[in-house]
């Protein structure tokens, strides 16, 4: 659909993607705090002023997807998009993407985030490969022979960074960036080493795994997510770096996939 104009929203814990797409190309970008208790009134308002200093207007747009792992707010998100673009939303989930084979035994829990990283994989040609996705939580997630394999999460390097300065009295919050040296002669130096290069390690640690169950000597990776460029270039192991990926799974899905019964909910109450 070269001429269709689609929204998509990614949902995370710590922040919300919104990207408009024109045809395939991504026109406009947006990256935003996740906040657990906003209303759908409170969401109507932060994306229509988006969407009113952008070059796409409301009316424009054809197809609205959202993926979020925040069940909380998917109807606020829901309420708000079709008030303000009235088009149906596709929301993600495992029924709804384009035949993708799952192999969870409750394809229900695996995370939609996770389903369109693999369904943009599979869109450029591969059956096989690992995404990477580096946010609050950092997914690898699995393809294999064009399907949902699976894959690992684990603690994200913000999480981490977190949980140290929180459970301890002498590690404060630091900015994080990549050190000279592992050896480090100060606190602050020694815990962005720590977690930065730790982190390199654990990822080379866990792709090499991941070829040795595969079988293969040789799978293309993908990186996203917030984290994903900075790491990418302290690593062989990863081939490209896509900060759009996930959006992309989600544009597919808003295209494609089978829209569920679209109730009247703009005008119900919110509880």
């Amino acid at each position: 659909m070269k001429n269709s104009v689609v929204a998509v929203v990614d949902v995370g814990n710590s922040h919300t993607v919104v990207g408009l797409y024109r045809g395939d190309k991504v026109v406009e970008y947006w990256r935003l705090t996740t906040r657990n208790q906003t209303t759908s009134d409170e969401v109507l308002i932060r994306i229509d002023g988006l969407i009113r200093h952008s070059r796409i207007k409301p009316e424009d747009i054809t197809h609205i997807g959202l993926s979020t792992v925040v069940p909380v707010l998917e109807r606020p998100w829901i309420k708000a998009l079709e008030f303000l673009i009235k088009k149906p939303v596709q929301v993600v989930n495992h029924r709804n993407c384009l035949d993708l084979p799952i192999a969870y035994p409750n394809p229900a829990s695996a995370g939609p985030d996770r389903l369109c990283n693999v369904i943009a994989l599979r869109s450029m040609g591969y059956t096989d490969g690992v995404v990477v996705d580096m946010g609050t939580a950092t997914t690898f997630d699995v393809m294999r022979q064009g399907g949902f394999a699976g894959g690992l999460i684990v603690p994200g390097i913000n999480a981490s960074l977190d949980v140290l300065t929180d459970k301890t009295a002498r590690l404060l919050p630091v900015s994080l960036e990549w050190t000279d040296h592992l050896v480090c002669d100060n606190t602050e130096d020694a815990l962005r080493a720590g977690l930065l290069y730790g982190f390199v390690g654990q990822l080379e640690y866990l792709l090499q795994g991941i070829r040795k169950e595969l079988g293969e000597t040789k799978i293309p990776v993908i990186a996203t997510g917030g984290w994903g460029k900075m790491i990418s270039q302290k690593t062989q192991l990863i081939d490209r770096y896509d900060p759009y990926l996930t959006l992309e799974g989600i544009r597919l899905v808003a295209l494609g996939g089978i829209h569920k019964e679209v109730h009247d909910i703009a005008s119900e109450e919110e509880t």
